[in-house]
């Protein structure tokens, strides 16, 4: 095992742990959608053994892609952490479940991005790919962003249900859903 491939497997262990612990002591869960957190459980420990069975057997060495890996596993890290920090007065529900929003996050990642704890899901799922070189786990960010895709819009139409959705239908004409904005749109009436 080369130097790379190990602080490959390490970066990429640091974000599986990092996840595994806001879903066993930071996310709510008020009531779940049995059969989309059945779903995202599923694929995610189905695309975590991809990853570490790519990084430990398959792994290609390649700097700039290595480079790359490193640096996007550091950035999913960071923000995971900061969205961490920013809710921890009020801590957000686990996805799929389907109470009631009752606060709206529009601080630190949220001022610019409405789910930015899935973009830093994906940019881990990205990293992996690129750090072991092996395209087929190209497989796993296709099917893990269908699956935050869902999420995120079943989030979104909970706030709009909620008495929040005038507050949160302004806040998501000013950002992105996964990315920033570069320009906000206006509400529709």
């Amino acid at each position: 095992m080369t130097v790379a491939q190990l602080a490959a497997l390490l970066a990429a262990s640091a974000c599986f742990a990092s996840y595994g612990w806001g879903l066993a002591r930071f996310f709510r869960t008020p009531s779940q959608d049995a059969r989309g957190h059945r779903l995202i459980t599923a694929a995610t420990a189905a695309s975590v053994l991809a990853h570490y069975v790519a990084l430990a057997f398959f792994y290609r060495q390649g700097d700039a892609r290595f480079a790359a890996a490193m640096a996007l596993y550091a950035v999913s890290l960071l923000l995971f952490w900061w969205c961490v920090a920013v809710n921890r007065t009020q801590p957000l529900s686990l996805a799929f479940s389907t109470d009631r929003p009752h606060h709206l996050m529009a601080e630190g990642p949220y001022a610019v991005i409405r789910h930015p704890f899935y973009l830093s899901y994906m940019l881990c799922w990205i990293a992996g790919t690129l750090a072991s070189g092996c395209w087929a786990l190209a497989a796993t960010i296709a099917v893990m962003g269908w699956i935050y895709r869902r999420a995120a819009v079943a989030e979104e139409a909970k706030f709009a249900a909620s008495p929040l959705a005038e507050a949160y239908r302004r806040y998501a004409a000013a950002t992105g859903r996964f990315l920033p904005r570069p320009w906000p749109r206006r509400p529709r009436a």
